[in-house]
């Protein structure tokens, strides 16, 4: 089974040449561009942050939210953190797109 640092290790290589870090926060893997918290992974899936003109285009490819899992009172939908949709993982360049518009929407909130 591959950690979530893993997967961050080859998020990370894969949005480069972004000046994108990762810190542990709150059990995950955060990722940050130019210091702005835009994303995580969590269970091995990515997650970026969104906005009202960013979250249709995962709700369109069919990805849902993230739904933290070890909260005492049961799952919480937390709807401004969507999956990252596979086509988008396959490439690179739509990758770093997806990465910036995410970190833009984070500066937003």
């Amino acid at each position: 089974m591959t950690s979530d640092r893993d997967v961050a290790d080859t998020i990370l290589s894969r949005l480069a040449p972004l000046p994108v870090t990762t810190r542990q926060l709150f059990g995950l893997s955060g990722l940050y561009l130019d210091g702005q918290y835009f994303g995580f992974v969590s269970d091995g899936k990515l997650y970026f942050r969104t906005d009202e003109a960013s979250r249709a285009g995962y709700k369109t490819r069919g990805m849902s939210a993230f739904q933290p899992s070890n909260r005492p009172r049961g799952p919480k939908t937390v709807d401004r953190n969507f999956q990252v949709p596979p086509d988008v993982l396959d490439n690179e360049d739509t990758l770093r797109t997806w990465a910036t518009r995410a970190a833009e929407a984070a500066k937003r909130r």
